[in-house]
């Protein structure tokens, strides 16, 4: 077993790099819900003008500490000072918009407008008459400054947006206000595609220059580490690291969490397989057996999943890749969709479409294997409660069975909806970037626990919008204008392979051709 030496925490006196005065200094604070202590005493100090980045796996303190930081919550104990004033938040004393946050599971109503839900939280007046021009006037100019080129319509219902629509909109909304002296990003990118991020750290920079302090939670450890100029670590509640972006690597950065995981480790270790992982003895196709097909329109490729295959779906975000894990989910009648009779789905909106939020864990986890527990049309709540003491223990959901699924962190909901597709029989579980918002350490379980399940017989079909991930699939499939461009298989999967395929315009220009020739054949 791997020796793995947990760093000292910072003293009290590590302040603002280079005599740079403190906007937010945090000392000793803990807060306790009940019996649960959830912060044990942290330090942390951010600097006027300074990008700080805060990592931690899921469950370390983080989102807690936000909340306190934006006085959601006040603290059990110990103090957060605000340039200085002695408060015991940051937003006790501060102006209004003076502390804005976009947060990981976003806080936009899908009922309302873009336009709507940025004048809920802007804190300059609008006009009676007036407000809902000057709400679109205000979030427009933050869109066009920050993302241009998004293409988002301001008059369209939040819930219509796609997921990376949407996480530009809260970002774009945190920014709609008088310039801020602290901005939180809680996991702002997991979203974003490759353009958006680029151009959203490109802005924050600009932010930093002109004074603003920005704390950057993360768990993709090369944007903390590019962008950051200092780092802090949580992890059980408590700092326990805190250093110049320059002095640690990654592997650092992970030890101090507590462990020695790579989260970019081609291939994870084979392990043993997970003992009865699935709460039933449904029949499972032959090892090679074709699972799902799929035709696409125009000069795509086919589409074709097997049994005890993983089967990843790349290329940029918003090319298609979404739209056929719905149509192999939903339209499973379509004559040009072949699938299982069973099958099972994670989504990649946990809030949305995923988490039964009045529900507890063991009755998020346990739902869709329902028909499996039933004897004689009831559901038995003793196997119901242990299949979900089973996979609350193989993947370490902090809270346990009995826990309320809303009282988890974003990362430990994910493991409970990863849970319930592989609790049940289905011979297809199909994934929609399913580790959003998950930490390092997690992903390496899941990437293992989809590897065992795979060499049971499943066929598993996942889409993540991190391209790196692709090293652990048997197949690759690339995306590009809702057409599948090309097909990788073993050696040729890569990261760089697949950026490139994602990108041939030589290609797009070669199937434009193509289709005007043949259009015109069919004319003459």
């Amino acid at each position: 077993m791997t020796q793995v030496t947990t760093l000292a925490p910072p003293p009290a006196s590590s302040g603002a790099p280079h005599g740079a005065p403190s906007r937010i200094r945090v000392r000793g604070i803990v807060k306790e819900y009940g019996v649960t202590r959830a912060l044990r005493g942290v330090d942390l100090d951010v600097a006027a003008g300074e990008i700080h980045g805060l990592v931690g796996h899921n469950g370390a303190g983080k989102s807690t500490l936000m909340r306190i930081l934006t006085g959601i919550e006040q603290p059990t104990s110990g103090t957060v000072e605000f340039d200085g004033d002695g408060a015991a938040t940051a937003a006790t004393s501060a102006r209004p918009g003076d502390v804005r946050m976009a947060y990981q599971e976003l806080s936009l109503a899908p009922d309302l407008t873009v336009a709507e839900n940025a004048s809920l939280s802007d804190a300059r007046r609008l006009r009676p008459l007036r407000w809902r021009a000057q709400a679109e006037r205000r979030i427009a100019e933050v869109l066009d400054t920050v993302f241009p080129g998004h293409g988002i319509e301001l008059s369209r219902y939040v819930g219509e947006l796609s997921m990376a629509e949407r996480q530009v909109v809260e970002i774009s909304r945190a920014l709609c206000s008088d310039e801020p002296r602290l901005l939180i990003l809680d996991e702002p990118t997991e979203s974003l595609g490759v353009d958006a991020m680029r151009q959203m750290y490109a802005h924050l920079h600009v932010l930093a220059a002109r004074g603003v302090s920005i704390l950057l939670i993360s768990h993709r450890m090369n944007e903390v580490l590019e962008h950051s100029d200092r780092i802090s670590v949580l992890k059980d509640g408590a700092t326990v690291l805190t250093a110049d972006a320059g002095d640690v690597t990654e592997d650092d950065l992970l030890v101090a969490m507590g462990g020695d995981v790579r989260g970019d480790s081609p291939r994870v270790h084979d392990v043993p397989v997970v003992g009865d992982a699935v709460a039933g003895s449904g029949e499972r196709p032959a090892a090679g057996e074709t699972v799902a097909t799929a035709s696409l329109a125009g000069a795509s490729l086919p589409f074709e999943a097997k049994a005890g295959e993983i089967v990843g779906l790349a290329g940029l975000a918003g090319q298609g890749q979404d739209e056929l894990l719905d149509r192999l989910w939903f339209n499973g009648l379509s004559r040009r969709i072949t699938v299982p009779r069973r099958r099972a789905y994670v989504p990649g909106d946990r809030q949305t479409s995923g988490v039964f939020a009045l529900w507890t864990v063991a009755d998020n986890l346990a739902v869709a294997a329902a028909r499996q527990l039933a004897r004689a049309g009831f559901v038995s709540l003793k196997a119901r409660r242990t299949l979900a003491d089973r996979w609350v223990g193989t993947l370490s959901i902090k809270g346990g069975a009995s826990a309320p699924i809303t009282s988890l962190s974003g990362g430990n909901q994910q493991k409970v909806l990863i849970a319930r597709a592989f609790a049940t029989d289905a011979p297809l579980v199909l994934l929609n970037d399913p580790f959003r918002g998950v930490d390092v350490a997690t992903k390496d379980e899941l990437y293992t626990l989809m590897k065992a399940e795979a060499a049971q017989g499943r066929c598993i079909v996942w889409y993540s919008t991190e391209n790196k991930e692709v090293a652990h699939c048997d197949r690759v499939y690339v995306f590009r204008a809702g057409r599948i461009v090309s097909e990788l298989v073993g050696d040729e999967i890569s990261e760089e392979r697949v950026i490139a395929e994602s990108f041939d315009e030589h290609q797009d220009a070669r199937d434009a051709r193509d289709a005007t020739t043949k259009d015109a054949g069919a004319a003459a």
